[in-house]
């Protein structure tokens, strides 16, 4: 026996074995027999350290060459339990069926439940598409209709034909929404987690019927569930539910029957006036009564018909419990709003102007290139400033916001933390309910600029001291002006331009839990860092982002992961047939949502499924898993952690049910611990 450091690189590979696994000093090694197999493993093709006592060559084709000074992508940091790790996997998009299989894995309209079951595992052990998770439970939330005349099964969840959309789970339930529209009126799915939720799947015990105006049903985009006990000590069990269209956003909140799991009544609907887009549920550690939504407007900056002369906020915070009794209010009390238009960020949907405010060639233009499937690369011209997303701290006093074209930024929400709802939505708080207007036709007002530190909710920046003093100094109006957007600017970690945009830009931004700053004057903990995703469709794609914000005001990018999609050739070279050669269905690859923890991050990333990333060295954000389901689907939802467990709901698949066993596993909560997920206070039960 004997022990070395071999480099190794898999050079040629020309006998007929389809897979080699090897498995050697935790570095998993899967190597394709077709190398222009779209999927092959990009960790394999690289140099990796292994250290072993005996090296097995299987095949006459298989070459080791000598190492390349400075070229290895493995590393075993030392003290790190992720250990060494293969590169970031490549989806294999080509050899991934993306419609109903039998249980051979071939394509097949006809196959039963069961076959197409059978299948789809075979498929997912074979291509290796999981790897640190299991794969419990596929739970099919809309079934599949068999046409009388071809004998083929369609429009379900088994033939990635399903509508899935937002995912709420609280005590033992389980919501699931679907996308609508004109005709289609999905109910949303209420299951029930079992005894053994490993061994048992969760059932079906109930549906809540779909939102509509007239014949077009709303999407349930956003569903959240809480369970919580009153001042009195009495359990309550809410559900928070968000639907629209692309110009309509409606909120209901029910109160739900913790043992049933079924609806026992609900509030007046709230309208927004616009498309109400995400949200975050906010549960106050202070007052065990009090929950509010943190409300986001795709479609803010339209007129408001409630108030006037006004215009929709970006962000709206609502109450939607008494604060007194803990019951749900009969209808949700508006609290406060945002805007960053108006505090003088860029303006709403700028699209090119003769002042050079905004101009062609901006943004980098890739629409010269064409995929296969003959669609330009990315390009636009316009900046489209919409609040996509946020996360609020557990004290409340911070906002997180994701602002699609207008980056990443920080709100100071203290007001709205503490002070009573019924002081904030009658405006007797002594903050400013909206947010203050000093941007208007493109100028600044700078008589208004100092008002701004006083609005209930409003960027750090208003915070800082230097611009207080200088805002209350005798400098002139244009120097104030100028200074404020500077800084201003500052605020925002931005990068669109010159990266390019479509259709979101920046889409979550979730902060790290459980690692405070530790600069000087951090005497609240709050968290030192903030996970961001991108949310950008056609080719290049969309990466994920670590950004500091130890210090608030000036916030910037310390790490970032991406996939092998990111890269041009990649995406422009995408697979656009099925393995049997007929054309494909295009399935969206963008980033979406992350929950995230101390040091790991669970991330959606459309059709490159879920992805565990470790990030204990924010610089270096690492790949230790994903999850990749057959039919080829869209990854959606905010994993949601409950007892060990993660569930997320795909696009097209429906609802799916594994558990994570790669590096720090040992880290996440496990049974009894509650339910976490990125969008709501957490953990909750």
């Amino acid at each position: 026996m004997w022990r070395s450091t071999i480099y190794c690189r898999i050079n040629t590979i020309t006998s007929s074995i389809d897979t080699i696994t090897s498995s050697i000093g935790g570095c998993l090694v899967a190597v394709f027999g077709r190398r222009a197999m779209n999927g092959f493993h990009r960790g394999c093709g690289r140099w990796v350290t292994l250290g072993v006592g005996f090296l097995a060559a299987i095949g006459a084709g298989l070459v080791l060459s000598a190492p390349v000074i400075g070229q290895q992508s493995c590393v075993d940091y030392s003290s790190d339990p992720a250990g060494c790790q293969p590169s970031t996997f490549d989806t294999p998009i080509g050899q991934m069926p993306s419609v109903r299989v039998n249980r051979e894995g071939k394509l097949d309209p006809m196959s039963s439940e069961d076959d197409a079951r059978a299948g789809a595992a075979k498929l997912e052990k074979d291509l290796h598409l999981f790897r640190n998770f299991e794969h419990l439970h596929w739970v099919v939330t809309v079934p599949s209709e068999k046409d009388s005349s071809s004998g083929a099964w369609k429009g379900g969840d088994l033939d990635a034909s399903g509508d899935g959309r937002g995912l709420g789970i609280g005590g033992n339930c389980i919501f699931v929404g679907h996308g609508n529209g004109p005709g289609r009126k999905h109910a949303v799915n209420i299951f029930r987690i079992q005894e053994n939720p490993e061994k048992q799947p969760p059932v079906q015990v109930g549906e809540i019927p779909a939102m509509f105006e007239g014949n077009e049903g709303f999407d349930d985009r956003e569903l959240r569930s809480l369970v919580y006990k009153t001042s009195r000590g009495e359990d309550r069990y809410i559900l928070v539910r968000n639907a629209g269209t692309n110009t309509i956003g409606r909120m209901e909140t029910y109160r739900i029957d913790m043992n049933t799991c079924l609806p026992l009544a609900k509030s007046e609907i709230t309208d927004f006036h616009a498309q109400s887009h995400e949200f975050f549920l906010w549960h106050d550690p202070a007052n065990n009564n009090r929950v509010l939504v943190y409300m986001t407007n795709w479609s803010g900056g339209l007129p408001d018909p409630e108030h006037p002369g006004l215009k929709v906020p970006d962000a709206i915070v609502l109450a939607v419990t008494d604060e007194d009794t803990g019951e749900l209010l009969p209808k949700a009390k508006m609290l406060a709003g945002f805007s960053l238009q108006e505090v003088g960020g860029p303006p709403i949907d700028e699209r090119p102007d003769p002042t050079g405010l905004f101009s062609d060639g901006r943004f980098l233009d890739f629409s010269h290139l064409k995929s296969l499937a003959g669609q330009p690369g990315n390009f636009q011209n316009r900046e489209q400033n919409r609040l996509h997303s946020l996360s609020v701290t557990p004290d409340g006093e911070r906002v997180y916001v994701a602002g699609t074209t207008a980056g990443f930024y920080v709100l100071d929400s203290e007001a709205v933390a503490h002070h009573r709802d019924a002081e904030l939505a009658s405006g007797t708080a002594g903050c400013n309910q909206r947010s203050t207007i000093v941007s208007s036709d493109g100028g600044i007002d700078p008589s208004k600029l100092s008002q701004l530190a006083n609005d209930c909710v409003h960027m750090v920046i208003n915070n800082d001291p230097g611009l207080k003093a200088f805002l209350a100094s005798s400098a002139s109006d244009r120097a104030k002006a100028e200074r404020y957007l500077v800084l201003l600017t500052r605020s925002r970690f931005d990068v669109y331009p010159p990266v390019n945009a479509l259709p979101t830009g920046t889409h979550s931004a979730v902060f790290v839990p459980d690692r405070p700053a530790q600069v000087r004057g951090n005497t609240k903990g709050r968290p030192a860092y903030v996970w961001v995703t991108d949310e950008n469709g056609g080719c290049p794609l969309n990466y994920a982002r670590m950004i500091s914000v130890e210090s608030e005001i000036t916030p910037i990018m310390v790490g970032a992961f991406s996939i092998p999609d990111n890269a041009l050739d990649e995406c422009i070279g995408q697979a656009i047939t099925e393995p049997n050669g007929q054309p494909r269905r295009r399935v969206a690859q963008q980033n979406h949502n992350p929950t995230v923890f101390k040091n790991m991050v669970f991330n959606t990333w459309y059709g490159h499924g879920l992805r565990a990333i470790d990030i204990s060295r924010p610089e270096t954000p690492r790949e230790v898993g994903y999850a990749l389901t057959i039919p080829h689907g869209i990854a959606r939802t905010y994993p949601v952690f409950k007892d060990g467990l993660i569930y997320w709901v795909d696009n097209r698949t429906g609802l799916h049910v594994a558990r994570y066993t790669g590096p720090r596993s040992n880290e996440l909560p496990g049974a009894g611990s509650g339910v976490y997920e990125g969008n709501a206070t957490s953990p909750h039960q």
